[in-house]
C-alpha cells in the first residue's frame, strides 16, 4: 500500500501527525496546506479501511492515516 501512496505523492499522510487547523486569519497558504493534507489523510484513510477485514475496519474506522499507521506498527 505503501506503494501506491508514494506514487500518489500522499505517503507523507501516514508519516506525519495531522496538523493543528490554521486560524481564520492564518495565510491562505496555510489554509491550502490544511486543507490538502486532509483531503490526502481522507483518501489515504478510505484505501486503508478497504483494504482490512470488517473487524480491524470497525476498530480504525474513527482514527486517521497516521493513527493507523503507528497502531498497526504496533500490532
Amino acid at each position: 500500500m505503501r506503494i501506491v501512496f508514494k506514487q500518489e505523492s500522499k505517503e507523507y499522510v501516514i508519516e506525519e501527525h495531522v496538523p493543528k487547523k490554521p486560524g481564520a486569519n492564518a495565510p491562505r497558504a496555510d489554509k491550502d496546506k490544511f486543507k490538502k493534507h486532509m483531503d490526502d489523510m481522507l483518501y489515504v484513510r478510505c484505501l486503508m479501511l478497504a483494504t482490512m477485514t470488517p473487524e480491524l475496519q470497525k476498530q480504525y474506522e474513527d482514527m486517521v492515516a497516521y493513527e493507523m499507521i503507528q497502531n498497526l506498527k504496533k500490532i
